[in-house]
């Protein structure tokens, strides 16, 4: 749904929906379910397809994010490890930076202070956390972290041995270019791992939990407070179906597999307590409102997507 600007009303709107939340306490990605749904299982699925030492690998985390905590901890497996990403500007290069990025996107001055604070507090916290989860020290200021256009990866053809990614699938409006470039990047044998949060899902909006839940599957049914949320985070989100994503993937990579999981990244027919989301929430009314979705596509949180080179 769009906003028409010169209503009043929206205007207003926005700003409210904007005060809440600069005014709710920052809260950066949970430390725990970082390192324990995300890097581990990662790393121990990984480990088994590789077929090689996992600490010889070399690994591209793609859209690897503001605070990068994937490159982070792959630094203490593996070989090498990159993180690349299509913002210009990450947690290590500090708040004036951030300042001058925002500024440059077209922010005005206040809103751009305003932001840069609002992002970078409760990372400190956040990075201590990650710390004593790892048992190790975990070095944010000296890794690899490249900016790139979306498109062409900046790399040579077979340069990893892994690329992998959390979240970031269903932001690409180019998923078949994408392919062909991770294939073009990844070595004969390579693992290519990939979560796909699920447009259709009750979280498929992108909306905090409170609204998602509020207000279910909204991001579906045009309800225009998702729909207000949504035009002030500026989020791009595709609305493949899992099909489509497993078309794009077959196209560049061999024998993709295709994993339902759940929140904590559990998987339905391995992990025994893998759960639906949303299904107490999914009313016959609901369902028929939502057809011809299948409902399982709509109780599915996520997809893991592997593939190989």
């Amino acid at each position: 749904m769009t906003i028409v600007t010169g209503s009043k009303k929206a205007n207003l709107g926005q700003m409210r929906a904007l005060a809440r939340e600069f005014i709710r306490p920052s809260r950066p990605k949970d430390p725990e379910h970082d390192f324990v749904n995300v890097f581990q299982k990662c790393r121990q699925d990984i480990s088994e397809l590789l077929g090689q030492r996992i600490n010889d690998a070399r690994v591209m985390v793609l859209g690897c994010g503001y605070n990068y905590p994937d490159v982070v901890l792959w630094s203490t497996v593996v070989d090498a490890v990159v993180g690349v990403d299509v913002r210009r500007v990450f947690w290590r290069n500090g708040l004036g930076h951030l300042y001058e990025s925002l500024r440059r996107d077209g922010r005005g001055r206040f809103r751009s202070i305003g932001e840069s604070i609002y992002r970078r507090r409760g990372y400190p916290a956040y990075c201590r956390r990650l710390r004593g989860l790892s048992g190790t020290y975990l070095d944010f200021a000296h890794q690899d972290l490249i900016s790139y256009d979306g498109k062409s990866l900046p790399f040579a053809d077979g340069s990893f041995d892994v690329i992998c990614s959390n979240a970031v699938l269903e932001h690409v409006s180019d998923l078949a270019t994408l392919a062909r470039e991770m294939r073009r990047v990844t070595k004969e044998g390579g693992v290519s791992y990939h979560l796909w949060h699920n447009y259709y899902s009750l979280s498929g909006g992108h909306v905090n939990d409170r609204l998602a839940f509020e207000r279910p599957w909204g991001h579906l049914l045009g309800d225009p407070d998702v729909a207000l949320h949504l035009g002030l985070s500026g989020t791009y989100l595709n609305k493949m179906l899992p099909s489509d994503i497993v078309k794009n993937l077959s196209n560049s990579f061999h024998s993709v597999s295709v994993f339902q999981v759940d929140r904590d990244h559990r998987k339905k027919g391995i992990d025994r307590a893998f759960s639906y989301e949303g299904e107490r929430r999914l009313s016959p009314d609901l369902e028929d409102r939502l057809s011809p979705i299948a409902r399982e596509t709509l109780l599915t949180r996520a997809y893991l997507l592997v593939g190989r080179r």
